[in-house]
């Protein structure tokens, strides 16, 4: 299970250059003499590397290519000659098209979050027609036993290690799951492990305030099959005659410049037609083409002046191009936590039976701005609590989002008495670790 979630992660963080589909993807290559043999595919990923990777000067030409004994080994290795890059990878072509062309993957279908003040899970996403939503988890509930394992004591002790719990969990076994509703009620029930159509858009409202009417929309994966959701989305807010919008970035690890694209012309409509979405640019070997805001073949769009974006350290990469794209043409906000820092995309190309996933362009708004491998700043701080479910308005950060709409300033009521959720993962990133690990414990 824990290798398909690194895997399902890792292609939610990617921002691919002009589409990540497989038909549309250049190939290194495929040939029988190179893929026998590891040196061989080991020299043409790093011909390729040579070639293409943006950082291709930070190469050691002095590298013994034949003591390497996978793709992702020599790629760790470029990695720990260039600090700045934390994305890089590889992984099986199969699981590339299962989960990110088709959104499936194996798994109960929820997202958790620790409270370390409480000692509990909390469930902070389920997809549709899941497991996970078929027993009755929500948004919001508190996982606070697994198979007779008390969290409480377990997480407050430390004796719980999440990964070497999940590693002995087999796909066909029965896991007892005793959570406590946002009601109060606590249930137990057993689930299994399935295939999981990873859904991406969990919420579509609108909310009445004194600024008047907000669509809200909570938006989670930057992924193809996603295009006519957010279509029927927009579809839905026109109709509604909406005055503001939120969009709720919080979870978005990213995806393909495309549906990047498409969302941000959705949001701007006429305001930014025609002009630039992304500047890239490449290493001294290649040029980038500009890209202009695109629809990409929707059909319903707004012409919002103003968007406020909902964020934290997961919204990465197409969510941050998204942001800095809008930000010369529109009044763009942000509410919740600094993003996690990708500005740069890439090339996505197969070598044998593997997805190479290199950094090869730097991504820039239509002013010249890409500088934030730091994070794009919020302008207005909120915890992320998951108080309820998705448009509770007990929720920090959107109750924050929409003071910010109606006031045009931050609040200086800050919900701080509000436990701060953290990853499962809470080990400092090495170098050499592809960037899935950070967020891959919180999907089930």
């Amino acid at each position: 299970m824990k290798s398909l979630l690194l895997m399902l992660t890792f292609l939610l963080l990617l921002q691919a250059c002009g589409g990540s589909e497989t038909v549309e993807s250049p190939i290194i290559s495929v040939d029988p003499d190179v893929c026998l043999n590891q040196t061989s595919m080991n020299t043409a990923l790093w011909n390729y590397m040579d070639d293409w990777y943006l950082w291709n000067e930070s190469l050691d030409n002095n590298t013994a290519l034949e003591d390497f004994s996978t793709l992702q080994s020599l790629i760790n290795n470029i990695k720990e000659h260039n600090p700045i890059d934390r994305y890089s990878g590889v992984m099986p072509k199969d699981d590339f098209d299962n989960i990110f062309v088709n959104a499936t993957n194996i798994g109960y279908g929820m997202g958790v979050k620790i409270d370390e003040l409480n000692n509990e899970l909390v469930v902070s996403l389920v997809y549709e027609l899941s497991n996970a939503q078929i027993i009755g988890l929500s948004r919001g509930d508190r996982i606070i036993a697994i198979n007779d394992i008390d969290l409480h004591q377990a997480i407050a002790t430390g004796l719980f290690v999440w990964s070497e719990f999940w590693s002995e969990i087999d796909v066909s076994q029965d896991v007892i799951f005793t959570w406590r509703t946002l009601e109060g009620a606590v249930i137990t029930q057993a689930m299994k492990q399935s295939e999981v159509t990873t859904n991406t858009v969990f919420a579509t409202k609108v909310l009445e305030s004194s600024a008047g009417r907000i669509g809200y929309l909570v938006y989670n994966s930057f992924i193809d099959p996603s295009s006519e959701d957010l279509n029927q989305a927009f579809a839905y807010f026109k109709n509604e005659n909406i005055d503001e919008l939120i969009v709720d970035l919080r979870y978005n690890h990213g995806g393909t410049s495309r549906m990047s694209n498409q969302l941000a012309s959705q949001i701007g409509g006429d305001i930014i037609a025609g002009n630039i979405y992304n500047k890239p640019t490449n290493n001294a070997n290649h040029q980038s083409d500009i890209e202009l805001f695109n629809l990409n073949g929707a059909e319903h769009y707004l012409n919002m002046s103003r968007v406020v974006f909902i964020t934290t350290q997961e919204s990465s990469s197409g969510s941050e191009v998204l942001i800095n794209s809008l930000k010369p043409y529109l009044d763009v906000k942000l509410v919740g936590q600094k993003t996690f820092g990708k500005p740069v995309g890439m090339r996505v190309t197969q070598l044998c039976d593997q997805m190479v996933l290199a950094i090869t362009h730097h991504n820039h708004n239509a002013d010249g701005f890409g500088d934030f491998f730091d994070g794009i700043a919020v302008d207005c701080p909120a915890v992320d609590s998951v108080a309820g479910g998705w448009g509770d308005l007990n929720d920090p950060m959107l109750s924050e989002a929409i003071y910010l709409v109606e006031h045009n300033q931050c609040s200086t009521n800050q919900m701080t008495n509000n436990p701060v959720l953290k990853s499962l993962y809470k080990n400092k990133l090495p170098i050499n670790l592809p960037l899935a690990e950070l967020f891959d414990s919180n999907i089930l």
